[in-house]
């Protein structure tokens, strides 16, 4: 049996007269040291992983003893986890005593199986830092293409959470474009929203790049989220589905009884049809206007307003008869057509989205 003594206290013993010498093997103390497996520095609420590196001069199998103190910045610590394992991982609680974490203390014991204990033990003391604030700002309206017409709500919400359990409080800023007056924008706080956190309704008077910040604070650290909103000018309606569908360029559709003509579909970014429910707090209904021009006409005479159909009787006029039938869309911002009268089409835009189609019909 391999006698243990402490490392350096080697004592020759001389047994009887015989002279004869004590000559078992001396056990020597094995060697730790703590790794740390993560980077970066330690976080309320994170976690943390270590790794006993050894060594036993005597190839011995060792045992490992680990232990995890947490301390608040009164000084006061608590134990709160062991390990026996080589790979010791915890976490760190948010607080201790009621007091946010300010620091752990990882310590490690090493003993090799005849008993000899790792000198010193090992001890490892990290500072705890304050983790961030969360924060989620989002926004909400008549947004086409990450854009926004004018004089049309939008609603901004912030939501602030903290993982070290903080209390986080909201401040909000605007910053609006060049040429926005006081007097005439809206940016006001929304009670009780339905998602908790806090709203902002924005109404902007002008075009351009408005911006809304937002920060959240937790009393030790913020983070800043700035949320940009552009707004542009009001688009041309255009023109979707119809019924019937007009005929090609230079032909006509035969009109041999009464025939409805009708806009089914308008696109818009504020006045759309079909109508949106009235309470809608963005849109709006499309505006239509409807022209009849029969044979030898000069020009086409404007017969029904508001509304999204018209229907053309063929006993008004005599077989043979060509006549057209002419719809007009508009929003709100009341545009003027600027085609030519005899354009069966027009796009102010001079792409697909029309304000203007004619059918050519053919009484029999």
């Amino acid at each position: 049996m391999r006698r243990v003594l402490a490392l350096g206290s080697l004592v020759a013993l001389a047994v009887g007269g015989a002279g004869c010498f004590y000559g078992d093997a001396i056990n020597e103390r094995p060697s730790a040291e703590i790794q740390r497996l993560d980077a970066g520095v330690p976080a309320r609420g994170g976690q943390l992983s270590f790794r006993a590196i050894t060594d036993d001069p005597d190839d011995d199998a060792v045992t490992y003893g680990w232990r995890f103190e947490t301390c608040n910045g009164a000084g006061i610590c608590a134990a709160s986890e062991t390990g026996v394992d080589p790979v010791f991982t915890v976490s760190i609680p948010v607080r201790v005593e009621d007091a946010p974490t300010v620091q752990v203390v990882v310590t490690l014991d090493v003993a090799d199986e005849w008993g000899a204990v790792a000198r010193p033990t090992q001890r490892l003391v990290l500072d705890v830092v304050n983790n961030l604030p969360d924060l989620t700002v989002q926004r909400r309206g008549r947004e086409l293409g990450g854009a926004f017409p004018p004089d049309v709500p939008i609603v901004v919400s912030a939501r602030g959470t903290d993982r070290d359990g903080d209390a986080v409080t909201l401040a909000w800023e605007l910053f609006p474009p060049r040429g926005s007056v006081p007097a005439d924008r809206r940016f006001e706080p929304l009670p009780d929203p339905p998602g908790g956190g806090e709203e902002r309704l924005l109404l902007p008077d002008v075009e351009g790049s408005w911006r809304v910040r937002v920060t959240a604070s937790d009393g030790v650290d913020v983070r800043v989220v700035d949320l940009p909103i552009l707004v542009v000018p009001a688009r041309p309606p255009c023109l979707g589905a119809l019924d019937p569908a007009p005929p090609p360029p230079g032909a006509a559709l035969l009109l041999d009884q009464p025939r409805r003509f009708a806009v089914l579909v308008v696109e818009d970014d504020l006045d759309v049809f079909p109508a949106p429910p009235p309470d809608d707090p963005y849109l709006g209904v499309t505006g239509f206007r409807w022209y009849v021009r029969g044979p030898g006409a000069a020009g086409f005479a404007h017969v029904d307003t508001d509304v999204a159909a018209f229907e053309l009787d063929p006993a008004q006029f005599d077989p043979g008869d060509l006549v057209d039938v002419r719809v007009e869309i508009d929003d709100r911002v009341g545009r003027a057509v600027q085609c030519a009268a005899d354009a069966a089409t027009c796009s102010f835009a001079q792409d697909g989205c029309l304000q203007r189609l004619t059918w050519t019909v053919e009484v029999r």
